[in-house]
């Protein structure tokens, strides 16, 4: 577990998506993919479905200034809003 990511707000996840790091994109995808993993006891099950379908296809190619590529920024800060909003606790079977 990385103690890090619980300190990530949208702001810092998007910022380090649109880096020129291609490093800094990696973990803030990998840290939507921790968050969804400490909220894996989620009773909607299609958001953990989601989130899970749309990680796997990773990082598409990097152009900060694409439509396609702002579209998918926004869809990730959209999902670890959704999961930070739930209050199910890691390890909860709600």
């Amino acid at each position: 577990m990385n103690p890090n990511t619980a300190c990530i707000d949208s702001d810092t996840l998007r910022a380090q998506l649109m880096a020129p790091d291609p490093m800094q994109r990696v973990i803030a995808l990998h840290s939507l993919e921790l968050e969804l993993g400490h909220k894996a006891a989620l009773p909607d099950a299609r958001l953990v479905g989601e989130v899970q379908k749309f990680t796997a296809r990773g990082i598409p190619f990097y152009a900060p200034h694409g439509e396609h590529y702002r579209a998918w920024v926004i869809r990730v800060v959209d999902y670890w809003e959704r999961l930070q909003s739930t209050n199910s606790p890691v390890g909860s079977a709600n």
